[in-house]
């Protein structure tokens, strides 16, 4: 195994030249915790694309937040996420060397150099989701936690009873659902609401585009070759299904009324895709709801096919296209959704100025902060995480899962992360071969 040793000492050393002590000067905030200098300290665990952007984001939300604490368990990460900050906001960066964390338990150092009042992001591959989210409970910090939440069932439950503790404690948690925060959405779903398609019918989901590249092993072990590729492996993100096809399963649920489906059945595999991991690249999985009525979702990674991102609700009155992928929501009187529909004339189309979602749920949630309101959207975050994986449950079992019986899986696909290091066996291994396993509808169980 490579040896991290050198890669931490010029890594200490080129951050300490990123060190910035000044606060940025801003707005006049009322105080809302013990630091006197009414100064929201930020740590941010795991430095990824998406907690790059995430720390970006929050530092931009308040005049008065600066970056304090930074954990990953690759040092390259930080030092990438900290020289983009120096040529961005360089004052709002005050971390010194002893809080730059490198390592599986990091995540501890990072949050327990935070005080009450305090923000941590949690953006590392979701299976570290529910152990993290729990340590930051435990701390009594305010907690930004990326989707997806989980990868398997007991991941919801624990989340589930750590946010208790976090609404008994009057903690502040969002969680990385930006479209919910998207105007243009979020008005394309009260005009679904007020009638403006009619009932609702039917719901489709998309995620169709190309091939989802693995990169290559080199001198990594498994375990390093998985979290350097999480996409491609099911228990760092729960599989594609779960990862990728989230957001706009949420929005289809949220313009049912925040239903939930109570069954699924599906379909799906490995077609064509030859690369050395559990990526699958196509599936289609039917959700059911309590009143009879279906979603259907669709998901593909093959080059050279036809393409859509979208989620398309039809009723009896028309039909609605929206969703992520889609940056200007519309509705039709008709049902003709695939001829060109960004080209025809509709019967409505979203008014709402747009933003950057992203920005705008980091925006909110430190409002919330300052102004001492609730706001606890980790409910809504475990809904909307648990019906990608009963759609997984549905497509690597062949069965039709209820959802009664998938809130029963005491399946892990990680049982004893809390104790991995880079000395610990990755939770999957591949085969004299290089092939990883794969579920096997009929033989693959659900617990």
């Amino acid at each position: 195994m490579k040896s991290f040793k050198n890669d931490r000492r010029q890594f200490l050393k080129q951050s300490t030249l990123l060190t910035a002590g000044a606060v940025l000067a801003g707005n006049m905030v009322p105080k809302v915790h013990a630091a006197e200098n009414n100064t929201i300290k930020l740590a941010v665990i795991g430095c990824g694309g998406r907690g790059s952007g995430a720390v970006r984001q929050a530092l931009s939300a308040d005049a008065n937040v600066k970056l304090w604490a930074i954990a990953d368990v690759f040092p390259d990460r930080p030092l990438g996420t900290l020289q983009l900050l120096k040529d961005e906001m360089p004052e709002k960066l005050d971390v010194a060397d002893d809080r730059l964390f490198i390592g599986f338990d990091g995540y501890k150092k990072a949050i327990d150099s935070l005080g009450k009042g305090d923000v941590v992001l949690l953006t590392t591959p979701p299976a570290f989701r529910p152990l993290h989210f729990a340590y930051a409970v435990e701390k009594g910090v305010n907690i930004f936690a990326e989707k997806p939440l989980a990868v398997d069932i007991p991941g919801l439950q624990s989340l589930r009873a750590s946010n208790e503790k976090a609404k008994a404690k009057g903690l502040k948690v969002a969680v990385g659902l930006n479209n919910r925060h998207n105007f243009r959405t979020a008005e394309t779903v009260k005009q679904i609401h007020d009638g403006k398609i009619g009932d609702i019918t039917s719901l489709w989901v998309y995620r169709m585009h190309s091939t989802h590249k693995l990169r290559p092993i080199g001198d990594m072990t498994p375990l390093q070759h998985q979290l350097r590729n999480i996409f491609c492996f099911d228990w760092t993100t729960g599989g594609f299904i779960v990862d990728a096809l989230i957001h706009n399963l949420d929005i289809s649920c949220w313009a049912m009324g925040n239903e939930i489906p109570i069954a699924a059945q599906g379909q799906g595999g490995r077609l064509l895709r030859t690369y050395k991991d559990q990526m699958i690249d196509h599936a289609a999985v039917e959700y059911i709801f309590a009143d009879g009525r279906r979603m259907m979702m669709h998901a593909k990674t093959m080059d050279n096919t036809w393409p859509c991102f979208q989620s398309t609700i039809f009723g009896t009155k028309g039909t609605a296209i929206l969703g992520e992928g889609v940056g200007h929501p519309r509705i039709f009187g008709d049902w003709k959704v695939f001829d060109d529909w960004d080209k025809r004339e509709s019967l409505w189309q979203a008014q709402a100025e747009g933003n950057n979602s992203y920005q705008t749920e980091h925006d909110l949630f430190f409002k919330a902060i300052r102004d001492n309101r609730d706001w606890n959207e980790m409910d809504r975050g475990i809904n909307a995480t648990f019906t990608p994986i009963l759609g997984r449950m549905a497509v690597d079992t062949g069965l039709y899962v209820k959802a009664e019986d998938a809130w029963k899986s005491t399946f892990q696909y990680a049982p004893d992360i809390a104790n991995m290091t880079f000395d610990s066996p990755a939770p999957v291994l591949p085969d004299a071969e290089g092939n990883y396993p794969q579920p096997i509808p009929g033989v693959t169980k659900i617990s």
